[in-house]
Order: structure tokens, then sequence, then C-alpha cells
């Protein structure tokens, strides 16, 4: 499901977090947010929080770190799920 507007202008306006970047990765490419927090580990309102602007805490910096450093290599959602599930 696309992300709505309101979701697209929360992450445009929010500071620009570690989390708020995975966030524009995550509307430019389309990933779903259960996705990012199957992956992550964390839950989706945690996943909605980081792209708020929230700060990644310790426990997930390592694999949004990795996560986004896969998105910034992809070009479709299907090639970043395919990346990130192996």
């Amino acid at each position: 499901m696309p992300y709505s507007d309101k979701m697209k202008e929360t992450i445009a306006r929010a500071p620009k977090t570690l989390g708020n970047q995975l966030g524009r990765w995550a509307v430019h490419l389309d990933l779903p947010v259960m996705k990012i927090s199957d992956y992550t580990g964390a839950t989706r309102q945690t996943v909605y929080n980081w792209f708020s602007g929230n700060d990644v805490t310790p426990a997930y910096r390592e694999r949004v770190t990795h996560l986004l450093s896969v998105l910034r290599t992809c070009t479709t959602s299907e090639e970043a799920l395919r990346k990130i599930n192996g």
C-alpha cells in the first residue's frame, strides 16, 4: 500500500535523522513498513517514529544502517525486497 500524503509530508518535514533517511528511501522505493519492521525487528510503530525523525536506538542502529546501505543501491521495491530477503 502506498504511503499517504500525510505520511510523506511528515517524513519531508522531519529532522534528517538516520530513521528519517530510512523513511525517505522507503517512500522513494514504496517499501512497506511491515517489511522494514520484519527486517529490523522493530515494531511498525517504532519504524513510523523513526520516519518522523525520532532517534534509532543503539539496539537497532546496525540493522537500520545496513538496510539503508542496501536501499541506496536499489531502484525498485522488488529489488530491495530481493536483496534484504537474501
